[in-house]
């Protein structure tokens, strides 16, 4: 039998669908400097970006002070990856959580000084649970094993033996030695070495534990008690909020993407900056605080002319790494009905079998409270098992993540009052979550540090016309909220000596 119309056209409509879905907002921009110079407005600085970076760079800007300067912000939000979500009295972050390492850092001084700041709970105020995925109970010696690991390879004088190979090699090398002579059980290794696995892509931020340099790692600086998770009180985008009441009324512009940069086209040693809304900024300088996901992505259409091949060489010297976030919610804690605490469950996978559709949680090695919410639940995924994640309906995640909690808990999970998943792989302007880090390959071809990627771009005026910010440019403090300040504000200060 011959195939109808309707066989014909649902292909065809379903191809177009994904055209359509495809298409990027700054493809619709298209001409040369000349289309444009003739409406542009002239500014001393635009900063493409409104993140934590361009925030930052904008209120050290405003000390200054400069005042003709603009952020074009292209989500309708600022924040970057810090951004609180709210519904009744539920409070999560779909990025950025955590202010890590006390003190020393100065978020934490931030937070303290404006009476926003959490102390964490203490390790009994929970109900910890260490689980295998069919949900018995697993040794309590692997978890204390792959902890030691994950702290052992911070140590600069262990990690300087794995420059030339991915941070992976040494959690494996000394996973088998410390497991070997701990107080284990032999039929769970292959288990907890996994566990160390998604440990390690949760808390560095990496898709591959073998893919980031070792030189790369040994050069974060650690502010030290980074398991003493302190929070915003209030949010993370406290700290937005406290940024953007810095900046004068009119100068941040959200939804408003920039998709030209021309760089090198002004007679006069200028830039031109083309945005989705069909606006034009003629500036002295540009200051670029987007994501390393988005410039490798976007970098060839967005610049013109094309940025030197040392730079799109070193951009493409990293990764983005991704993890996502799914958050459950009820109208009271079902793991415990007499005084209950937070819930955090540890677990590991002696076998993967689950189905194809669900192997994505694979990538959940733990399910805990969050920002101290007794009701609310949390489970990290990473790398690859995020992808997967990402690629799945709401409903469908929700359905799997609720069968995973019954099978490890063995208990009846209700239905949650609340659900909510991060999709930071699939935000064109983002292309990943919060931690960059070069590869091994990219150090072997060049790269030994992030020092090129903060260096300003000179025109053939012998203008520094483009700088960058960012948390990929941070050479200490990369993949921190903290970080992506620091940079910002360097980035300014070199604006402003320049001027």
């Amino acid at each position: 039998m011959g195939l109808g119309w309707p066989s014909l056209l649902l292909p065809l409509l379903g191809l177009l669908f994904r055209i359509a879905e495809a298409a990027h907002p700054c493809d619709v921009i298209t001409g040369s400097y000349s289309n444009w110079i003739g409406s542009a407005i002239n500014k001393e600085v635009v900063i493409v970006g409104g993140g934590i970076s361009g925030l930052s760079a904008m209120k050290t800007l405003i000390e200054e002070p400069v005042t003709n300067a603009v952020i074009l912000e292209a989500q309708d939000y600022i924040g970057g990856r810090v951004k609180t979500y709210r519904e009744g009295s539920i409070l999560v972050e779909d990025g950025a959580e955590w202010i890590h390492g006390g003190p020393r850092n100065p978020l934490y001084k931030l937070a303290d000084s404006l009476g926003m700041l959490t102390q964490p709970l203490a390790d009994s105020a929970y109900d910890w649970r260490v689980k295998t995925s069919a949900g018995t109970k697993a040794s309590e010696a692997g978890y204390n094993v792959a902890e030691d690991v994950f702290y052992e390879c911070e140590k600069s004088s262990v990690m300087q033996n794995y420059y030339n190979s991915g941070v992976g090699q040494c959690y494996k090398d000394k996973f088998g030695s410390f497991y070997n002579n701990g107080l284990t059980v032999p039929g769970e290794k292959s288990a907890w070495l996994h566990y160390l696995n998604m440990f390690v892509l949760r808390d560095v931020g990496l898709n591959d534990w073998m893919e980031e340099s070792g030189r790369d790692f040994d050069q974060f600086i650690s502010y030290g008690g980074e398991d003493k998770l302190n929070q915003w009180s209030q949010g993370y985008d406290a700290l937005t909020n406290y940024l953007k009441n810095s900046v004068p009324q009119g100068k941040i512009k959200l939804s408003t993407p920039v998709c030209k940069i021309f760089w090198d086209s002004d007679p006069n040693g200028k830039a031109l900056v083309v945005t989705s809304t069909k606006e034009a900024y003629l500036t002295d300088y540009v200051l670029v605080t987007a994501s390393i996901g988005h410039l490798q992505e976007r970098h060839l259409q967005l610049f013109d002319p094309p940025l030197p091949a040392s730079y799109q060489n070193n951009l493409n010297r990293l990764d983005l790494g991704l993890a996502d976030k799914i958050h459950l919610g009820w109208s009271s804690p079902w793991w415990k009905k007499l005084n209950p605490k937070p819930l955090d469950l540890q677990v590991i996978f002696k076998t993967f079998d689950l189905p194809s559709e669900e192997s994505w949680l694979y990538g959940v090695m733990e399910v805990m409270g969050v920002h101290q919410q007794l009701n609310l639940l949390q489970a990290f995924v990473n790398g690859d098992y995020a992808q997967k994640m990402e690629d799945l309906s709401d409903a469908d995640v929700k359905r799997h993540i609720l069968k995973f909690l019954g099978r490890v808990t063995g208990q009846t999970v209700p239905e949650p009052t609340f659900f909510r998943r991060s999709q930071w792989g699939k935000n064109i302007w983002v292309r990943g979550s919060y931690s960059s880090y070069i590869t091994v390959s990219g150090d072997q071809a060049g790269l030994k540090s992030r020092g090129p990627l903060a260096k300003p771009i000179t025109n053939s005026h012998g203008n520094k016309v483009i700088f960058w910010a960012g948390e990929y440019t941070n050479t200490t403090r990369y993949g921190t909220v903290d970080g992506a300040m620091g940079s910002g504000t360097r980035a300014a200060r070199q604006i402003i000596s320049d001027m």
